[in-house]
């Protein structure tokens, strides 16, 4: 671990870890220090049990970040080992968290701001709607999930500006992907700022959506991380450059998680040649 990044390390303590749904689950650390450096988009690396294993800390975004009661939420899906683990942990109980890490949304001197969030990709997008909102700007929500059960945080999002929501199976909302009533939106009203979360092809949607209306917009990657610092290089992800090949590799933990989309490449250059297309930003 660099030297610079184990001054992050934070003993928390569990206030509450209860189910959503039999596979989501809240999380709520009491952590100060972490609430008070904390900013939206970022993450923290969470050693999920107190022994030895698993050896490698999991990732998490910071769903929201209570800087008055020094708390912060995480919301995770169980996936593997590492997050089956963290279900048994219990209020009172401590956990050892790295973080912050990486580098969150940057809302310049947007007015009117778009969240676009698809299944787990929409926990992250909270803090920055609250930001905004605490900010005197003004948000509309664009979020979508496989069913109903799995959208999560709509009514806090729905507190705080217009949301409009969609399923992949129709339960809730019009049946369709995410991106359809941010497109239907644009039809109409220009936003200042958007702001993606979640799957990588509602990313590739979104960033050509962005780059068709000429609209600003950061993406917050999703990709495996061992470290979480930068160091093991095993979250590298392409973006463009003033390079021979027209890109380099920046690491999603470092670097981001949180890139413009107009840096982003979902293909590289001699990929999409090979494919008679271009790079990046199609679904």
């Amino acid at each position: 671990m660099l030297r610079e990044d184990a001054r992050k390390l934070q003993l928390t303590s569990v206030v509450d870890n209860r189910p959503l749904t039999p596979d989501v689950y809240h999380l709520i650390l009491k952590a100060p220090k972490l609430a008070a450096e904390a900013k939206p988009g970022q993450f923290v690396m969470v050693k999920v049990a107190p022994g030895l294993e698993p050896t490698l800390r999991r990732p998490f975004s910071l769903h929201r970040i209570d800087r008055e009661m020094g708390q912060v939420e995480i919301i995770y899906q169980v996936v593997g080992r590492g997050t089956d683990i963290l279900t048994a942990r219990r209020a009172g109980e401590g956990i050892e968290i790295l973080g912050p890490l990486g580098n969150g949304f940057c809302l310049q001197e947007a007015k009117l701001i778009g969240l676009v969030g698809g299944g787990m990709g929409i926990a992250p997008l909270l803090a920055a709607a609250e930001q905004a909102v605490q900010e005197g700007r003004e948000i509309v929500a664009f979020l979508g999930a496989r069913t109903g059960d799995y959208l999560l945080a709509q009514e806090e999002f729905e507190r705080l500006g217009q949301v409009f929501v969609v399923t992949d199976d129709g339960s809730v909302g019009e049946k369709a992907l995410v991106s359809k009533p941010l497109q239907d939106y644009l039809q109409t009203k220009q936003l200042d700022l958007i702001l993606g979360c979640g799957p990588t092809p509602m990313l590739k949607a979104l960033k050509s959506i962005a780059d068709t209306q000429g609209t600003l917009a950061q993406l917050s990657l999703e990709q495996r991380m061992g470290c979480g610092v930068g160091a093991c290089l095993g979250c590298a992800f392409p973006v463009k450059a003033n390079t021979p090949e027209g890109y380099i590799y920046k690491r999603v933990c470092y670097d981001g998680p949180v890139f413009w989309a107009h840096e982003v490449l979902f293909s590289l250059p001699n990929e999409a040649a090979k494919q008679g297309g271009c790079s990046g930003g199609q679904s």
